[in-house]
């Protein structure tokens, strides 16, 4: 956990101010892929997230999150960080010597 600490001020300064992911696509994004599957897996992605979030939202609301962090504009951001810094903790899992599978 102490090296998770210590290596998280220089990953908080470099995250993006948002994402380029299908959940984060509105409808002139979506309409402008012009192919109907990737229309469709757009609107697919922004369901699956809205439904994620709506599940996750009682929780958040329990951990007393401020109001702005339970918003789904904040849940699509902390998504993309995520799926942006999962490919550096992987590596740094597997360079320690610890298995992706034992983290999940």
């Amino acid at each position: 956990m102490k090296l998770c600490l210590l290596h998280s001020k220089p990953i908080l300064l470099t995250l993006l101010p948002s994402y380029s992911i299908l959940a984060a696509f509105g409808e002139l994004e979506t309409q402008a892929l012009q192919v109907d599957y990737a229309i469709w897996a757009a609107q697919k992605a922004v369901t699956k997230a809205k439904y994620e979030w709506e599940q996750a939202f009682t929780l958040m609301k329990e951990l007393k999150l401020k109001p702005p962090l339970l918003t789904f504009r904040a849940w699509i951001w902390a998504t993309g960080t995520a799926l942006d810094l999962k490919p550096n903790y992987v590596r740094a899992w597997a360079n320690m010597g610890i298995s992706y599978a034992n983290q999940v």
